[in-house]
């Protein structure tokens, strides 16, 4: 047998897989055999066993198929048992109209439907290719067309790397079922993908560029070309390459507050072969079951590359970014989320997701996403400036759980209201701007040897403002993870001044890089 020679990418995920097959539940004549939710049949305090959990199908399908240094699971009889209780407990959770729930009952996820369909059509596909015989092949393909009608039927331009999830899903059933028309489908939907491209090299995810979400959907348009040997989507993803790797940081996290959902990681391809600093020992349960076989496919096939930061002082005019990478500092400024910045600098970093007020009135930050902000940048100066922004944090309470779930419960299943209550819940949890009376202005005035900014609040006292905060309210489950110390002692710590009058206040910070 061929031996496949042990990576890091390799090395890092099996570390992975006894915390992997403990969500499993691998109880034979248990109802729920086969799930992969443990709050769902082991804490039993989910109503649903999500199925986004279950695209952990696919990570033991690899190790199932593939022979490699330290793969214990290679050819082994119970995995491929686990396996097969995976696949038909997935099919049970199919809805009526073909679509799969992630968070609620009858929520009819376009996501989570294009993603589970990516990863259960990739193992099949897998096994096909290395002879092994799937009794339950044509009751999950009878699924999996099923959940494909649900996708052609719906339409998704908020979160754009769904999109691309969507396309590989469409074009990997159509190749199963050699059905023709789905292959022709999808390749129409990745033209119109296409198009929606900035030119800066990224697809909106909620109004604004992520970097980790990016990976992402570079990873699916390069499985998509090798499925379909489509060589349109080459330029696309060399272009959303380049921008990716503007922006991953020198501690090797990628993006992080200063973008618009706040990730850090980096999902590895041929595009990406980096090792990023966020691995899947950092995420947690659910997002191990969601990902982990990525680190698989990239070290089947790649060797983790050293990454070099390219020097260098950008403005990225559609995304409003300021990126200075010179040999004293690394910094990145975002004006869309008033002007929210990171700054590296001698192996030190200082995190500001924008200012945090609390007072009377309640609590407010500048650092939440808004394209109605004015941003200036000259030589030397960038200038962000808007309304601050109320916090919303609604958290999930008795009352409100039990009159939801009795709504979704009779109401749900229907198209239409299921369509409803996703366009109520997404600017509410996810994508809000709720301006306030108060107003900001943040300005840079970066050199060689020293960064200044100045935050000046209008309309309000003192109060309690809070400053140099890494921070993020919107409900994006894949952010918020601790791959990097964020210590004190790991911090840059600028000179400071301040000063209040009438209704003004103003910060000043001072970053000196001299020797």
């Amino acid at each position: 047998m061929s031996q496949i020679k042990t990576n890091k990418f390799l090395e890092i995920a099996l570390e992975q897989i006894p915390r992997l097959l403990g969500q499993l539940n691998r109880n034979p004549s248990s109802i729920s055999y086969g799930s992969f939710d443990r709050a769902f049949w082991h804490y039993r305090t989910n109503d649903i066993s999500c199925v986004r959990y279950q695209e952990a199908t696919l990570t033991l399908a690899l190790l199932y198929c593939h022979n490699f240094e330290g793969n214990n699971y290679y050819q082994d009889k119970k995995v491929f048992e686990w396996i097969r209780a995976s696949l038909l407990f997935t099919v049970r959770l199919q809805r009526r109209n073909g679509s799969f729930d992630e968070w609620y009952i009858n929520e009819g996820s376009y996501v989570a439907t294009a993603f589970q369909v990516v990863a259960l059509s990739q193992a099949i596909i897998l096994f096909r290719e290395k002879g092994v015989v799937l009794p339950e092949e044509a009751v999950v393909l009878t699924c999996l067309e099923k959940a494909i009608q649900f996708l052609i039927k719906n339409k998704e331009e908020t979160v754009m790397n769904q999109v691309s999830g969507a396309i590989l899903a469409i074009a990997s059933v159509g190749y199963l079922c050699q059905r023709k028309d789905l292959i022709i489908f999808a390749d129409n939907l990745l033209d119109d993908f296409i198009t929606k491209q900035n030119f800066e090299g990224w697809w909106s995810e909620y109004g604004g560029p992520d970097i980790g979400y990016l990976t992402l959907t570079i990873n699916y348009l390069e499985k998509y070309q090798t499925l379909t040997g489509s060589q349109k989507v080459t330029p696309v993803i060399s272009k959303a390459k380049d921008f990716v790797l503007a922006f991953i940081n020198p501690d090797l996290t990628a993006g992080g507050e200063y973008m618009s959902r706040n990730t850090e990681y980096i999902i590895p391809s041929a595009a990406l072969p980096y090792l990023g600093a966020l691995k899947p020992l950092h995420l947690d349960d659910r997002y191990l079951c969601y990902i982990l076989y990525n680190w698989i496919e990239a070290g089947l096939k790649i060797l983790p590359q050293d990454f070099e930061l390219h020097k260098g002082n950008n403005f990225y005019r559609n995304s409003r970014l300021l990126r200075v990478a010179s040999e004293s500092y690394f910094l990145v400024v975002n004006g869309d989320k008033g002007g929210s910045f990171r700054l590296y600098s001698n192996g030190k970093v200082y995190y500001d997701s924008g200012l945090e007020i609390s007072s009377r009135l309640g609590r407010f930050s500048t650092g939440i996403l808004d394209k109605n902000n004015k941003v200036l940048f000259g030589h030397g100066e960038f200038l962000a400036s808007g309304s601050v922004k109320v916090i919303r944090e609604p958290l999930m309470k008795t009352l409100t759980t039990i009159v939801f779930k009795f709504w979704q419960f009779f109401l749900g299943r229907v198209s239409f209201f299921q369509k409803l209550v996703k366009d109520f819940l997404r600017p509410r949890m996810i994508n809000y701007s709720s301006r306030s009376s108060l107003t900001f202005e943040r300005k840079f005035k970066y050199s060689k040897d020293e960064i200044i900014v100045t935050d000046i609040i209008y309309g309000g006292a003192k109060n309690d403002i809070k400053f140099g905060v890494k921070a993020s309210y919107s409900a994006v489950p894949s952010s918020k993870y601790a791959a990097v110390p964020e210590n004190d002692s790991l911090r840059l710590h600028p000179d400071f001044e301040e000063k209040e009058e009438n209704e003004l206040y103003l910060i000043k910070r001072i970053f000196h890089f001299g020797i």
